[in-house]
């Protein structure tokens, strides 16, 4: 699906190299820091100029262990020097933003609504403005996306293709990109 005026390009986490956060804080400390982090050139180097450029966001993650992937929570701990309180060019990077959260997870009650409620936190964190599938998603997860991967209840196995075959999770990520793109369009056009 289409929103009219709206571009889109797809970055994965996967197969990049992103190193863990330190916490040493010098990545907001220094007014002239265009590139993020001031210890490591890695994956983030190619992601933090997008982030700055972009509109809108919709984070995806497997949920792992009830929670975002440890890929995805290392992406958010390098965005630090985006927050309120850098003092680096990059400051208030995301601020103003519109966000969505989709997430997948073995198990249809695995913690689908606590990894995307992680995602939300991160977004308000950001000063950014999370977006859900509101009433248009009937039922499921209204918050945001939450599909279930396969994996048979009774006796533990593997359901072939049930992420495929999971039509709520589709069309919630679907409802959820059209918001996604109709509020940057309210936001940045009126």
């Amino acid at each position: 699906m289409e929103v009219s005026g709206i571009e889109t390009e797809l970055v994965s986490l996967q197969g990049l190299k992103i190193n863990f956060c330190s916490g040493c804080f010098k990545c907001y400390e220094d007014p002239d820091n265009h590139h993020g982090c001031e210890i490591f050139r890695d994956g983030m180097d190619e992601i933090i100029p997008k982030l700055i450029s972009c509109h809108g966001l919709i984070l995806a993650s497997p949920v792992y262990f009830g929670g975002v992937s440890g890929q995805m929570k290392t992406f958010m701990d390098r965005t630090e020097p985006l927050l309120r309180y850098a003092n680096g060019t990059l400051k208030l990077g995301l601020r103003n933003k519109v966000g969505g959260a989709v997430v997948v997870g073995g198990n249809r009650n695995g913690g689908q609504e606590a990894s995307i409620m992680a995602i939300h936190h991160y977004f308000f964190i950001h000063d950014m403005i999370p977006v859900g599938v509101g009433p248009d998603q009937q039922p499921g997860c209204y918050i945001g996306s939450a599909g279930f991967s396969g994996q048979d209840p009774v006796n533990g196995s593997r359901i072939k293709d049930a992420v495929r075959q999971d039509f709520l999770a589709w069309n919630a990520a679907s409802v959820l990109g059209r918001r996604v793109a109709e509020t940057v369009i309210r936001l940045n056009f009126q």
